[in-house]
């Protein structure tokens, strides 16, 4: 029986030590991004680049329609990818200044069921 419990634990170690790890920011290379949505959650989270023009090249891998949208502490978008069905893909560009910049999916409640990230552009 023991065994059985310590064997339970091992498991259960093992499964959620994979699961709420930081992934390391991501740099945008050659001015572009990738970025995946898939079901409430945008890949990667974390996204570090310089000043300049940034294409971000979106692919939706989830189950159902999600978009894509940039935005700046003033409110503004400066970039919007319209609504990308299951398997669809979009990109669009923007010459963005120093800031923080929060990615995020506006569909329904899709960014309080975890679809955002952060850009920081320095």
């Amino acid at each position: 029986m023991h065994l059985a419990h310590l064997t339970a634990a091992v498991l259960a170690v093992a499964v959620l030590g994979g699961c709420g790890g930081a992934e390391p920011a991501a740099s945008v290379r050659d001015g572009r991004i990738a970025i995946t949505l898939d079901d409430y959650f945008i890949s990667p989270q974390e996204v570090r680049a310089g000043p300049g023009r940034i294409t971000f090249a979106v692919t939706n891998r989830g189950r159902i329609p999600h978009n894509f949208r940039l935005r700046a502490r003033d409110g503004s978008e400066p970039v919007q990818v319209t609504t990308l069905l299951p398997g669809d893909s979009g990109s669009e560009s923007a010459d963005l200044p120093r800031g923080d910049y929060k990615m995020l999916c506006t569909v329904a409640n899709h960014e309080e069921l975890g679809m955002s990230g952060r850009l920081v552009v320095r």
